[in-house]
């Protein structure tokens, strides 16, 4: 029998590490080309599912600290997973588009989006930790998630909108709107406000300067005439709606004085006729000037419904065939059972088709809710019947199409 010299095991066992090496190289480089794929086995590919991917992940070593490093790679490898399951869900071209809000909603957000995860392999190098993991994606969540977020959108021009908002500001006995005969141009401060929030978002806004010709002579337009308008004017979108600026009751202190601003606008497409979007906004303001502090809250207001308009445009433009947001009123009697008005405020939190609900008054033992629900006052009503309980005890009826009162009961 042959005997191995020390020279012959010391070459055998450098040979051995040059193999383990190749092969761990091979299966992380195979896992980069092939983020959802599997090993061969006994001559086999073994299909993994979708969900799940392969990546290596790395982790800097400082101060050879291991049990840092690898806890770094590890992190490092499922939020390379994460982003790698989103590359291979959006077209390249989506994902140039819209890179920047992907990299928000992702990038470092892995925990929102895995399942589980194993570490397959791992090597502790000088200056930085490896780790290769097979990871379970919640590939639908993923997927869910662009899609809410408007990431699938294709970027194509806004449309051109045309603001039928009237005015009444403080020291005004009436609302102003340039609608008329003799108001083409005339210039309404929340509407202003309004062009610049939604022009910075990318609106058009259409220029009402060309006289109408045969005018309106009413501040409030039904959904016709403010769509037939907005045709005049060329424009895609239409919205319309009241903003009032006043001084607040009893709230001067000092030299400041309190203003307080509210704006209620329905917007309307004008090829279809269709109301897409409703908005309400509230906002208060201090100030020792009226013209200034009626502009500051106005201001507020306008920037606040822009927010939310834009919010409701973007949704329409990916489910063209959902109806828009009704604001429905709720009176609320019985506050001052604090605990059974919590429980009212987060049974509409919870609650199927609501999106948002907002105080409008409260003044115990009575409140004003406004709630944006997508469906009809009478479901509403149906919802809060189902939703009594021990901490719930409610009594409620419909006022009309767009009230509800609500009594919480001992």
């Amino acid at each position: 029998m042959k005997t191995t010299t020390n020279r012959d095991g010391i070459w055998w066992i450098g040979r051995l590490r040059t193999f383990v090496r190749a092969g761990f190289l091979a299966a992380m480089i195979g896992t980069m080309l092939l983020p959802a794929g599997g090993a061969p086995a006994q001559g086999q590919t073994r299909k993994l599912s979708d969900n799940i991917v392969r990546v290596l992940g790395k982790g800097n070593n400082p101060k050879r600290n291991p049990v840092l490093a690898r806890k770094s790679a590890i992190a490092n490898g499922l939020n390379q997973a994460v982003i790698q399951t989103v590359v291979a869900l959006m077209p390249p071209d989506l994902l140039v588009a819209h890179f920047k809000e992907m990299v928000a909603l992702f990038d470092r957000q892995a925990n929102a989006y895995i399942q589980r995860y194993k570490v397959l392999a791992e090597e502790d190098a000088e200056k930085e930790y490896r780790v290769l993991i097979e990871v379970t994606v919640l590939r639908k969540r993923i997927k869910e998630a662009i899609d809410q977020a408007g990431l699938m959108v294709r970027a194509r021009p806004l449309p051109a909108v045309l603001f039928l908002v009237a005015e009444k500001s403080i020291g005004e006995t009436a609302s102003r709107f340039w609608w008329h005969d003799a108001g083409a141009g005339k210039e309404i401060a929340v509407e202003k406000a309004l062009a610049r929030a939604l022009g910075d978002q990318g609106y058009r806004i259409a220029s009402h300067a060309i006289p109408l010709g045969d005018g309106v002579e009413r501040m409030t337009l039904n959904a016709v005439e403010a769509v037939n308008i907005g045709r005049h004017y060329h424009a895609d979108v239409v919205i319309a709606g009241q903003a009032m600026a006043r001084l607040a009751k009893n709230t001067r202190v000092t030299d400041l004085k309190t203003y307080e601003g509210a704006l209620t606008v329905r917007v309307y497409q004008v090829n279809s006729g269709a109301q897409v979007a409703i908005s309400h906004a509230q906002a208060v303001a201090v100030n020792t000037d009226d013209t200034a502090g009626a502009k500051s809250v106005l201001q507020l207001v306008a920037n606040e419904a822009a927010t939310d308009i834009v919010r409701q445009l973007s949704a329409h433009r990916r489910h063209p065939g959902e109806s828009a947001l009704a604001p429905i009123t709720v009176a609320v009697s019985g506050t001052d059972n604090l605990r059974r008005f919590v429980a009212l405020r987060q049974a509409f939190s919870h609650m199927p088709g609501v999106t948002r609900m907002q105080i409008e008054a409260l003044t115990p033992p009575a409140a004003t809710l406004i709630v944006f629900f997508r469906g009809s006052a009478d479901q509403l009503v149906k919802n809060l019947n189902r939703l009594q309980s021990n901490s719930l005890k409610i009594n409620v009826t419909k006022t009309d199409d767009e009230h509800v009162q609500v009594t919480l009961l001992p």
